[in-house]
């Protein structure tokens, strides 16, 4: 009797290490242009945060909040990337320092050429966006708020926000969401447009104006391109607290690293 109760605290201290309660947000985007659809599933403890992709966009991103690293993962490939903040800081500096030389050789450069350096030079030059409030709308079983984003007199984003309130979760269990959107602001946004598949990023990349996380959380956003047409259509299918299985949250085994040749990236 005394070894089958030692054997109880053993399985219930197991599962505590193999599971940790956290949010799940399950959601899917649809590329309007191919009618193409990605599955995404985040999620969210204390301190880290995943997501992952499947369908079109077979890729996972991971965020450790506690040590300031980020992992992108190319499924396809069976690679990551893995950058921490001295490691991004380098990155920047050699790519200042390539930008500029090749500054001096523009006018010869094939029109694609011109126009990645264009962006190289310009990472945050897009105009700021306003969002105008439009009022209250229902997105499945929520009661949401409907905000539209001008930028250059043209729509570029709609979004359906739902309270923390409406979602039935504290706000305080966001706090690694907040963390990796500072992140991406101050360390991944120059050089976003150098990975594998950067558009994975723009489930993360929040211009300053977003009412997104200051009011609530996104439910529905539609995207437009620059001739005012709808581009993707993200739908969120649900958002609960549940129990995280923490290899979610690391590498899996067999995948190598990788790391940006500029070079390369520049010519691609």
């Amino acid at each position: 009797m005394k070894f089958l109760h030692i054997v109880l605290i053993i399985l219930i201290q197991s599962a505590t290490v193999f599971a940790d309660t956290g949010i799940v947000i399950v959601s899917k985007s649809t590329d309007l242009s191919n009618q193409k659809v990605t599955t995404s599933k985040m999620y969210l403890n204390d301190t880290h945060l995943s997501i992952q992709n499947s369908g079109a966009d077979n890729s996972s991103l991971i965020f450790d909040a506690s040590k300031q690293i980020f992992t992108f993962i190319d499924h396809s490939k069976r690679e990551y990337y893995q950058f921490d903040e001295p490691t991004l800081q380098q990155l920047k500096d050699q790519l200042r320092m390539m930008v500029q030389m090749m500054k001096q050789f523009s006018s010869q450069m094939p029109k694609e050429q011109q126009e990645k350096l264009d962006q190289l030079l310009s990472p945050k030059n897009n105009a700021l966006v306003e969002y105008k409030n439009n009022g209250n709308t229902k997105v499945s079983s929520w009661n949401t708020t409907l905000y539209t984003g001008i930028s250059a007199n043209k729509k570029v984003i709609e979004t359906n926000i739902a309270s923390y309130q409406e979602l039935g979760i504290l706000e305080s269990k966001f706090h690694v969401l907040n963390s990796l959107m500072t992140f991406f602001k101050e360390n991944l946004e120059e050089v976003a447009s150098l990975l594998p598949t950067p558009q994975s990023l723009q489930a993360i990349k929040i211009d300053e104006n977003s009412p997104i996380l200051e009011k609530g959380l996104p439910v529905k956003t539609i995207t437009f391109n620059e001739k005012g047409v709808a581009s993707s259509n993200s739908l969120v299918q649900s958002i609960s607290e549940s129990e995280i299985n923490p290899s979610l949250f690391r590498i899996p085994s067999g995948y190598s690293r990788k790391t940006i040749n500029l070079q390369q990236q520049f010519q691609r």
